[in-house]
């Protein structure tokens, strides 16, 4: 950890480094009072400077209009805007002698540089941002004429065009909503003095059929529930798992004491039965105080299992069968196999296995340490990257990057 720790600083050194180094060159050293300005459409430039005159130091907001274009480009600009506008102001509809559908009608052209303002010839009618005025269209429809003011800057331009305004007929769904529109407002008119309305059968040559909207509240709920359930049985069968791996975890840590005990007692002259009953009793007395050990339930289970009439070592080939754990399987195994070959070397077998489960017990705490150490990596890279951040998004700023 401590190498990776060092890594990430020298990497900000180094980055940080280069970046003071880049910017005193570029904005002291070879800075000689020439702002290249924007290109035509992208805005003035805006830069703050550091300025020396007489004694004074100030710092110095400047703003420098953007390229402007010569007579040939605009005139070049302004033909685009005017092609633009010719390609895109039907909107929806198909030609200008039958206009049943809003206009199109952009407030710029050519990415921003031309600015465009429309007037009409008769008002109420289209608005200024397209849209038709139905109830003011007569049914034989409205010759409007539009004229378009296309500026850039100071210089404008008029660009003349005209359109035939018309009801939408009722092959079209806009007027097919428009005589259902009409034939509601009328049934609305005609039971006002009632406390409920009729909606119209029909409208124009149209059949009606009403319904109300289905709101499927009942799907939502059944929806909800199902992902309800789905949640609980998910989260409770990871509650399970955690609280299984933490048995284990309590299990193993319990696992170098008991052969400590066993080897202790054992080494004292005790038999197997007498030790495993003296660890028993003594883990009773603490277990009524609350404190419950899964590695002690283990052992004292088993000791039950003989109290009960079960052999010795029968009842450890049982503990080796059923336990989740291969470091109980494993005391299983040994205690089973010297019980029934009745070795000598019990004792000194006993102490290698203390010696080896103490061993592991330091590793297994060296690794949880480096998990932990782990863990609080991510919230540190991300401190990290919020740093960086803070100091190389102002420093592209005024690099105008």
């Amino acid at each position: 950890m401590k190498s990776t720790y060092k890594k990430i600083l020298i990497a900000c050194l180094v980055l940080g480094l280069g970046m003071l180094v880049y910017d005193y060159f570029s904005l002291r050293v070879s800075f000689d009072g020439m702002l290249k300005r924007n290109e035509a459409g992208r805005g003035p430039l805006t830069d703050e400077l550091e300025l020396h005159f007489k004694g004074n130091d100030r710092d110095y907001e400047i703003e420098i209009a953007e390229k402007g274009l010569s007579k040939k480009q605009q005139e070049k600009i302004f033909a685009q805007a005017i092609k633009e506008l010719e390609s895109s102001y039907l909107g929806e509809n198909k030609a200008p002698d039958k206009v049943i559908y809003d206009l199109n009608l952009q407030k710029s052209y050519c990415d921003g540089m031309i600015l465009a303002e429309y007037k009409f010839d008769k008002y109420g009618i289209i608005s200024d941002d397209g849209r038709l005025q139905y109830e003011n269209i007569p049914e034989e429809g409205e010759v409007v004429g539009i004229v378009a003011e296309l500026m850039y800057k100071d210089v404008s331009e008029l660009y003349c065009f005209n359109v035939v305004v018309m009801q939408p007929g009722l092959d079209t769904i806009t007027g097919q909503l428009k005589a259902i529109d009409k034939a509601v407002e009328k049934a609305d008119k005609a039971t006002r003095t009632k406390d409920y309305i009729t909606l119209p059968n029909t409208a124009g040559n149209m059949q009606l059929k009403w319904k109300k909207k289905m709101n499927y509240r009942g799907l939502q709920v059944m929806f909800l529930g199902m992902v309800a359930v789905a949640g609980l049985m998910l989260g409770k069968k990871r509650d399970e798992k955690l609280l299984e791996k933490k048995r284990l975890e309590e299990k193993e840590r319990d696992y170098p004491r008991i052969v400590s005990e066993l080897s202790i007692l054992m080494g004292a002259g005790m038999s197997f039965r007498n030790a495993l009953e003296r660890i028993t009793s003594k883990y009773n007395a603490t277990k009524n105080s609350g404190q419950i050990r899964p590695g002690y339930e283990e052992m004292a289970q088993t000791y039950r299992k003989i109290v009960d009439g079960m052999g010795e070592i029968a009842a450890l080939e049982d503990l080796g069968m059923k336990s989740e754990s291969k470091e109980y399987r494993k005391l299983a195994m040994l205690l089973s196999q010297n019980l029934k070959k009745g070795s000598k070397d019990l004792l000194d077998s006993l102490e290698k296995e203390e010696r080896y489960s103490f061993e592991m017990r330091k590793q297994r705490v060296i690794r949880e340490g480096e998990e932990a150490s782990t863990k609080l990596l991510l919230p540190m890279a991300g401190m990290l990257f919020i740093v960086i951040t803070i100091l190389v998004v102002p420093a592209m700023m005024q690099m105008n990057i």
